[in-house]
Formats: structure tokens, sequence, C-alpha cells
């Protein structure tokens, strides 16, 4: 199964919400970008400046992860079932994983340099979390809708002995 494949079993609107939201963090997370470059050349901050990038980038991440969640009727057995995830599915989790970790890391450093920093890094980085986590768990989510279906594939983990 490929990641095209699974891109068209998402039903419509939970597609036009993820790609929206991804635009949203990708544009906040520009915004942010060029505040957090005027921090780092003025030494200070400006809150009105930073609203619209808070905005875009928590909001477009909210509204990928909560549809990538809901696609899943079923539990996702992350490790258990890691061999039969996509592979694209498995790296965005692990991506979305060195994200928050390289984020929270990048804070800490930032905030022993200037105090207002990690004011300006954090939903950078989270937005961009939310949304690699969104589409994770979608993939994953939708592979083991499909894996689950009866006719369509066979469950590896559920096979049983035939005198049983």
């Amino acid at each position: 199964m490929t990641l095209g494949s699974l891109w068209q079993l998402l039903a419509l609107k939970t597609r036009w919400w993820m790609a929206g939201g991804t635009a949203c963090v990708l544009a906040g997370s520009g915004l942010g970008m060029l505040q957090f470059s005027s921090v780092l050349g003025d030494g200070r901050s400006d809150p009105l400046l930073q609203l619209p990038s808070l905005v875009l980038s928590l909001g477009g991440g909210y509204a990928v992860l909560f549809p990538g969640i809901s696609i899943s009727r079923q539990g996702v057995r992350l490790y258990r079932d890691w061999r039969y995830h996509p592979p694209a599915a498995k790296v965005l989790w692990v991506l979305s994983l060195a994200v928050a970790l390289g984020g929270l890391v990048a804070c800490i450093l930032a905030g022993l340099a200037n105090p207002l920093l990690p004011g300006q890094l954090v939903w950078l980085f989270t937005g961009i979390y939310l949304v690699l986590a969104g589409w994770s768990s979608a993939l994953l989510g939708q592979a083991a809708a499909f894996r689950a279906a009866p006719g369509l594939a066979a469950d590896p983990a559920g096979a049983t002995a035939p005198g049983r």
C-alpha cells in the first residue's frame, strides 16, 4: 500500500482539513521566522505581530491533528504492529518525535541566551509537531482500518491455527 492509495481512502472533507491545516502551519511558521529574526536584531518583541503566527501555527496544527486522530475507530497498536505500518507513516511519526525533542532543546538553549526567545520558538515547533503527528496518525489509522477490514487484507496478528 502506497502513500497515494492511503490518501485516496481518506474522506474528501478530512483531506481538505488536513491540507488546509498544513498550509496554515507553513504560513504561521514563515511569519514566526520573520518575527524571530526581528527579535534577534532588536532584542524586542511585538505581541501584535506574534499573534497571527500563533493562530496560524497552532490552529492549523490542531486542524490536522484532530481529523488525523479520528480516522481510525479501532486502536492503533504502534509498537506491536510496527512492521505492518506503511513506511511513510513510520517516518512521519519518528520525525514528529524528533521535532518535539529538537524544539524542547532549542527553547531551553534559546532561553539561556535571551528570555524572549523561547516564547518566539515554542509555537513554531508545536505547530510543526502537530502537523507531523496528525499526518502520521492519519496514515497509521487508515492502514490499520484497511488491514482490519474483512476481505481487503489478512490481519497477520489475528491468524490462528486451524485446529483452534
